[in-house]
């Protein structure tokens, strides 16, 4: 994953220990296939709610957009697919 996240206006007034958990998703799934960085992703939802923390509509769209952002057509597609079943849920 890349860090121009780190520099996105969405997360200006994000809660800091959301973006704790949001570096350490980038760091942990860096150059990692969709496959394997998929659990990453569950881990870092269970750990907000751990916290007692849920990311915002707008902060979901950021952390699916951070982890597409290096993935193969193919691979964003499925991310897609998973952010509009994670909106229903």
């Amino acid at each position: 994953m890349n860090t121009n996240w780190q520099n996105d206006p969405r997360i200006k007034h994000m809660d800091p220990r959301k973006l704790l958990v949001l570096n350490e998703l980038a760091h942990e799934a860096s150059g990692m296939s969709l496959d394997k960085a998929l659990p990453l992703l569950l881990k870092a939802n269970a750990r907000m709610k751990a916290m007692g923390l849920s990311f915002s509509k707008e902060e979901s769209d950021l952390m699916f957009d951070l982890f597409a952002g290096e993935l193969a057509p193919k691979d964003k597609l499925k991310v897609d697919a998973l952010r509009k079943m994670m909106r229903q849920a």
